[in-house]
């Protein structure tokens, strides 16, 4: 996907561009991909340490179709369909879904906006998770076990949206994502907006998802089934922020914060699925990150990230807070192909007699203790 309305260094135009393929040229159709594997080490996974083979460390590995057809007056239709797999076993991505990552279908109009059904990411992934430090540090630098969703762990299934144009620097989104159950439409439905502006090297965003009864079955807008994708299982969550980011020479500098709420939480999915007794939760998550172009073809990125929760449910209450800390440096072979070093570590503390008293970095198994760190070296393409 694009940052829509945001000013991206070279390095970060360079990892979202997608060499066109026409395959037809009445349809304008695209085929793409990005392939990322690395080799990382974990220090404690379930109380080992452990040296892996593993998927996607920035960018899940995927292939993909989009295109369009000029239906003439400036209205075009348009499509995509993206699917995710994993490079080291070839199985697919997002609980074995053909194209789990996207599917949809829409009218483009240059004047009046787009409409688009399918599966698809809601309002604050474009408005809010584009400023974090995950959104180029990838799966590993998300807020803690993706909490807020910035690092995509969900899509919203049965969804329209509607995005406007760009007006003089503005932008706005809106998405409903249907439960698909009779007589109980409120049952794992989805709404969510956003908006956001650009003037100079100033972009700004804020955007909010609700979701009621979460997870509540498997064909509503947030699959919570065994092999979905909802981090919540819930009577309702609801994430919203505010974002910004500022671009100054080399550097780009940004700052996000998002607030979780999760009501009547039965379960939290850290690499499985865990109870939570029926809990309230909230989190702020509070992500502050620098991305510095060394050479047009080297960069630097650091992020920090600090969370602080409340959980409460009929046996305990606790406070627990998260420190992370991410570092990488990516360098390209060609516009195409790139290597990098990423390094992550968390410490959790305050989480004593909860799901979350040990560390657990997104991507890799819980910690056994309150700390985890994780290295990798990786190799990714973009075709």
């Amino acid at each position: 996907m694009s940052k829509a309305g945001l000013k991206a260094s070279p390095i970060a135009a360079a990892v979202l561009s997608l060499s066109a393929v026409t395959c037809h040229a009445q349809s304008n159709v695209t085929l793409y991909g990005i392939i990322d594997a690395s080799v990382d080490y974990v220090s404690n996974e379930s109380g080992h340490h452990a040296v892996q083979a593993q998927n996607g460390m920035i960018n899940g590995s995927r292939w993909g179709l989009k295109g369009n057809e000029d239906l003439g007056g400036g209205t075009s239709a348009v499509f995509q369909l993206e699917n995710g797999f994993n490079i080291f076993n070839g199985k697919l991505g997002q609980g074995g879904r053909e194209f789990g990552r996207q599917a949809w279908v829409g009218l483009k109009d240059k004047t009046l906006g787009t409409v688009t059904f399918g599966r698809q990411y809601d309002p604050t992934i474009w408005y809010l998770a584009v400023y974090t430090g995950g959104f180029n540090g990838g799966t590993a630098f998300a807020h803690p076990f993706d909490n807020d969703n910035m690092g995509n762990s969900f899509r919203l299934d049965n969804a329209v949206e509607y995005a406007s144009p760009t007006w003089g620097g503005f932008s706005m989104r809106g998405m409903y994502a249907f439960s698909n159950q009779a007589g109980g439409f409120k049952s794992n439905r989805a709404y969510s907006a956003g908006a956001g502006y650009t003037r100079g090297g100033l972009s700004l965003g804020t955007a909010f998802i609700m979701i009621d009864n979460v997870g509540g079955n498997a064909g509503g807008a947030v699959d919570g089934s065994t092999t979905g994708d909802s981090t919540f299982i819930g009577s309702r969550q609801m994430v919203w922020g505010t974002a910004a980011s500022y671009t100054y020479g080399s550097g780009i500098y940004g700052a996000t914060w998002t607030h979780t709420r999760i009501e009547n939480g039965t379960s939290v999915n850290l690499a499985g699925y865990k109870p939570l007794g029926n809990a309230g939760m909230s989190l702020d998550n509070f992500d502050v990150n620098v991305t510095y172009n060394v050479t047009p073809a080297f960069a630097l990125l650091g992020t920090y990230t600090y969370t602080m929760a409340r959980f409460t449910n009929s046996q305990v209450s606790a406070s627990p807070k998260w420190n992370q800390f991410n570092a990488q440096a990516d360098y390209f072979l060609s516009k195409r192909t790139d290597i990098y070093l990423d390094a992550v570590y968390q410490h959790v503390s305050g989480g004593a007699n909860t799901p979350f008293a040990n560390a657990i970095i997104c991507g890799y198994s819980q910690s056994s203790s309150p700390s985890q760190l994780v290295v990798g070296l990786g190799l990714r393409h973009r075709f």
